[in-house]
Order: structure tokens, then sequence, then C-alpha cells
């Protein structure tokens, strides 16, 4: 066994430190410890010693576009996540739109991040088409997943949802598995629906119409005006910050959100947290072992 502090402990000395390692590593081991292995620390079979952390900037911007095509993607959205905090802090809002991000996991501790430090934070992150709009019969955008942080202690919320139906690694699953999907999720090469799958081409959205729209929204945020869409070397994201800070002592957004969250509760609603993690939980020996087996080989490339 080995505890979440310790694994993101070893993991951030190897990425080579900083608050950008030590957010990133969180945020892969998380994804292990949420059972989400996919998003955790297999991550890792993309990273090579000479992958440039972070494209070069020239001091802090309240918005910016960068490629990331060089970068370990989990490094570089950390990155743009803890930088993207100060220029919202200097500026009061400011956003940041990555492109060429490979493979980077959840958007969850990177919002989860911004609200800890004060502020809101917005995310979103296009792929490769594999969702079909509401109505239509072929894969048109990704399955976009938008997350939103506000807030700190009991009354943070934290939400990231996929705008699908389900991701491609559910489908992956389940053609190795064999097992059926549920009704509603899929469609065949010929837009009908499936629940095999082996026969699906396109997944169909959350929540039909709204989904859709979300998803559309991501996709228009991240891969239209961050220039995701289309791009062979990775996926578009988005980042957004705002301080609310900046209404003053007009509107106590606390206590509203401390209210809302009362009557949510209230009212026989969850209050999403993102999947945030005691401190104390562990992770068992056969993810110790492939954190070992990372590290070693990532100690050797860097050497």
């Amino acid at each position: 066994m080995i505890a979440i502090p310790d694994a993101a402990g070893r993991l951030s000395a190897a990425l080579c430190g900083g608050p950008a390692a030590k957010l990133a590593a969180s945020a892969l081991v998380e994804a292990d410890a949420l059972g989400l292995p996919r998003f955790g620390i297999a991550m890792l079979d993309e990273w090579t010693a000479d992958a440039a952390p972070m494209p070069a900037r020239e001091g802090v911007q309240a918005i910016d576009w960068l490629d990331c095509t060089s970068c370990f993607a989990p490094l570089a959205v950390a990155s743009a996540t803890i930088d993207l905090a100060e220029a919202a802090r200097q500026f009061g809002v400011a956003a940041v739109f990555l492109r060429g991000i490979r493979g980077f996991g959840r958007l969850a501790p990177f919002v989860r991040h911004l609200a800890d430090n004060g502020l809101i934070g917005i995310a979103g992150a296009e792929g490769p088409a594999f969702v079909a709009p509401h109505g239509g019969t072929r894969p048109v955008i990704g399955t976009n997943p938008l997350a939103l942080a506000m807030g700190q202690g009991s009354n943070r919320v934290v939400i990231d949802v996929a705008t699908s139906t389900a991701t491609m690694a559910d489908i992956r699953n389940a053609r190795v598995s064999g097992a059926p999907l549920s009704d509603g999720i899929a469609l065949d090469g010929a837009g009908r629906q499936t629940s095999i799958a082996a026969e699906v081409a396109a997944l169909l959205p959350r929540g039909g119409q709204i989904g859709s729209l979300l998803g559309l929204v991501v996709e228009l945020m991240a891969g239209v005006a961050g220039g995701g869409r289309g791009d062979p070397k990775g996926r578009g994201v988005f980042i957004l910050a705002f301080d609310p800070a900046r209404a003053g002592e007009g509107i106590d957004w606390q206590a509203r959100l401390a209210g809302l969250n009362s009557d949510w509760t209230d009212g026989g609603g969850h209050w999403p947290r993102g999947g945030s993690l005691s401190p104390e939980a562990e992770l068992d020996d056969d993810f110790a072992q492939r954190l070992d087996v990372y590290l070693t080989r990532m100690t050797g490339q860097a050497g």
C-alpha cells in the first residue's frame, strides 16, 4: 500500500518538482485512486525526458494561446492553470487556450486548484469526433468534458462531466469484454442505435439536446476559438478563471454559495465535489508496483 501524498510526492519529484509538477502528479494519482486508471499514471506512457514542460511566455497575460505539442500534457495543463491563477488575481479575469494537448486526464483537479485559490475556474476539452449531434447520425465533436469549480471548504463545488453518454474508453472496454451497451448510448455506421460495442460509430450526447449544446459550447471554445478543432497533434483545451472578490462588499458570494449548498442538499440534491479524496487514502500494491516501474524508467531517461 502507498498513501496518496507519498505517491504524488514521488511522482512530482520525477517530474522535476515545482508547483506544476505537484499539481500534475496529484491529478494523475487521484485518478487511479478514484478507479479511473486510464486517466492516472498510465498517462506517463506519453512522458519523455526531453518533453517541454510549457511553452515560454513573456510575463503575466490576461489571455493567451499556447501550442503544447512538444509538452507532457498533464504538466502543461498544470503549468497553465497555475499561471492562470496569477493572471486572474492580477487582472480580475483571465483565459488560456491550449492546443496540441494529448491525453491529460480529468479536468476536476485543475479547476479545483483555481477554486482553492479563491477563484472561479471553468474548463473544457474538445477531442476527435466521436459524438453525433442531437438528432444526427454521424460523429461531429468529441466527448467534450466541461468543468467548473467554485468556493472552498465544505461549500466548494466541483462539476466535471462529459457531454456524451459514455467515453471512448467505455466502448473499448465493452468491445474487449463483449458486454452489451445500454440503450440510447451509441449509433452504428448507418446511424441506427446499437447495443453492440463492435458496431459503434458514434456516441450520443448526454441528456439529448442539452448535452449536445453543451458539447457544442466546448467545441466552440476549445476547438474554434482555441484552434484545437481538427488538429492531428492533439486536443484543444480552454481554461478560464475570474476573481469573484472583485465584486467587493456589494456581493457576498461566499454566503450566497453556502446558501445554495444548503438549499440544494435540503432539496435532496447531491452537492458535487469533483471526486476529491482524503489525504489518508491509500492505493494498493499493484499501483505501487506500476508507479515504481514508471519512476525507474523516468529516472533512467532523465539520467
